[in-house]
């Protein structure tokens, strides 16, 4: 039981961690390089977060969720794949700024699966635990 508990104080806080990291980027008057460095470590914290919730949905579910979730989230890769080099493109020519808001979407899409992922699978997890 304090594994599981320990878990899910882990999840909690990763999330609050996640939020004031992504104020602190929005807020800094830093070069550019403290910026994208900011919305890098923002990304690298979503995708964590995604990790985690991933791989605890893929323990608590049944088989033929498991099977579901997977292609679920092979579709989600593909779309994510596909819209990267679009804002890419459309962004590839404004510099700095460009560069900023070709992050910060980078961030931000992870961060929404995360999301997703969490509101659909969150009360099978805490069922199980």
């Amino acid at each position: 039981m304090p594994i599981k508990f320990m878990a899910a104080l882990f999840t909690g806080l990763f999330v609050i961690s996640h939020s004031v990291i992504a104020e602190e980027c929005s807020s800094r008057s830093e070069n550019s390089v403290s910026i994208m460095d900011c919305f890098s470590a923002r990304y690298k914290a979503a995708d964590q977060e995604l990790n985690v919730i991933y791989s605890e949905a893929m323990k608590a579910l049944s088989s033929d969720g498991k099977k579901k979730l997977k292609e679920s989230q092979e579709a989600w890769l593909n779309y994510r794949d596909a819209s990267l080099p679009l804002i890419t493109e459309v962004n590839r020519k404004t510099g700095s700024t460009g560069n900023f808001i070709i992050e910060d979407y980078r961030a931000t899409l992870v961060k929404k699966r995360a999301s997703e992922l969490k509101y659909i699978v969150l009360p099978i997890v805490i069922y199980t635990l």
